[in-house]
Protein backbone atom coordinates (compact mmCIF):
# COMPACT_ATOMS: atom_id res chain seq x y z
CA UNK A 1 0.00 0.00 0.00
CA UNK A 2 1.85 3.54 -0.58
CA UNK A 3 1.99 5.78 1.95
CA UNK A 4 -0.52 8.55 -0.68
CA UNK A 5 -3.39 5.51 -0.37
CA UNK A 6 -3.05 5.13 3.91
CA UNK A 7 -2.77 9.05 3.81
CA UNK A 8 -6.34 8.56 2.51
CA UNK A 9 -7.83 6.27 4.48
CA UNK A 10 -6.65 7.98 7.51
CA UNK A 11 -7.95 11.19 6.47
CA UNK A 12 -11.36 9.73 5.48
CA UNK A 13 -11.90 7.66 9.26
CA UNK A 14 -10.41 11.01 10.78
CA UNK A 15 -7.66 9.61 12.50
CA UNK A 16 -4.70 11.55 13.62
CA UNK A 17 -2.08 10.32 11.38
CA UNK A 18 0.64 11.25 14.50
CA UNK A 19 -0.93 8.91 16.58
CA UNK A 20 -2.45 6.24 15.08
CA UNK A 21 -0.15 3.81 14.13
CA UNK A 22 3.13 2.21 16.10
CA UNK A 23 4.45 -0.08 12.95
CA UNK A 24 3.65 -0.98 9.18
CA UNK A 25 1.70 -4.48 9.89
CA UNK A 26 -1.16 -2.13 11.88
CA UNK A 27 -1.69 0.10 9.21
CA UNK A 28 -2.25 -2.65 6.54
CA UNK A 29 -4.46 -4.21 9.11
CA UNK A 30 -6.71 -1.51 9.41
CA UNK A 31 -7.00 -0.46 5.59
CA UNK A 32 -7.77 -4.64 4.88
CA UNK A 33 -10.82 -4.35 7.34
CA UNK A 34 -11.67 -0.76 6.15
CA UNK A 35 -11.58 -1.83 2.60
CA UNK A 36 -13.42 -5.35 3.63
CA UNK A 37 -16.18 -3.66 5.53
CA UNK A 38 -16.29 -0.68 1.89
CA UNK A 39 -17.03 -4.06 -0.34
CA UNK A 40 -19.41 -5.38 1.77
CA UNK A 41 -17.66 -8.70 3.40
CA UNK A 42 -18.97 -7.17 6.42
CA UNK A 43 -20.30 -4.10 8.43
CA UNK A 44 -17.98 -2.13 10.34
CA UNK A 45 -20.40 -2.31 13.23
CA UNK A 46 -20.52 -6.24 12.51
CA UNK A 47 -16.35 -5.76 12.86
CA UNK A 48 -16.39 -3.59 16.13
CA UNK A 49 -18.64 -5.66 17.91
CA UNK A 50 -16.07 -8.57 17.19
CA UNK A 51 -12.82 -5.65 18.14
CA UNK A 52 -15.47 -4.88 21.66
CA UNK A 53 -15.55 -8.77 21.95
CA UNK A 54 -11.39 -9.31 21.68
CA UNK A 55 -10.81 -6.55 24.07
CA UNK A 56 -13.24 -7.42 26.63
CA UNK A 57 -11.53 -11.22 26.80
CA UNK A 58 -8.36 -9.68 26.97
CA UNK A 59 -9.36 -7.44 30.00
CA UNK A 60 -10.36 -9.96 31.68
CA UNK A 61 -7.55 -12.17 30.95
CA UNK A 62 -5.46 -9.61 32.20
CA UNK A 63 -7.12 -9.10 35.38
CA UNK A 64 -7.48 -12.39 36.12
CA UNK A 65 -3.67 -12.70 35.64
CA UNK A 66 -2.66 -9.52 37.17
CA UNK A 67 -0.97 -8.03 34.00
CA UNK A 68 -0.86 -5.41 31.88
CA UNK A 69 -2.51 -4.83 28.35
CA UNK A 70 0.84 -2.02 26.84
CA UNK A 71 0.12 -1.77 22.90
CA UNK A 72 -1.92 -4.88 22.32
CA UNK A 73 -4.60 -2.62 20.34
CA UNK A 74 -3.88 -3.60 16.95
CA UNK A 75 -3.49 -7.17 18.32
CA UNK A 76 -6.91 -7.17 19.26
CA UNK A 77 -8.02 -5.28 16.47
CA UNK A 78 -5.98 -8.35 14.13
CA UNK A 79 -7.57 -11.28 16.22
CA UNK A 80 -11.08 -9.69 15.62
CA UNK A 81 -10.42 -9.45 11.85
CA UNK A 82 -9.29 -13.34 11.76
CA UNK A 83 -12.27 -14.41 13.55
CA UNK A 84 -14.71 -12.79 11.77
CA UNK A 85 -13.20 -13.68 8.36
CA UNK A 86 -13.06 -17.19 9.63
CA UNK A 87 -16.66 -16.96 10.77
CA UNK A 88 -17.82 -15.94 7.60
CA UNK A 89 -16.33 -18.95 5.67
CA UNK A 90 -14.09 -16.04 3.63
CA UNK A 91 -10.66 -18.22 5.69
CA UNK A 92 -9.90 -20.69 7.51
CA UNK A 93 -8.68 -20.93 11.00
Amino acid sequence: MSTAALDQIVKAARLDPDHVFSAPWEARAFAIALKLSDAGVFSWDEFRARLIAEVGASDRVHERDGTSDHGEYYEHFLRALERLLAEKGIVSS
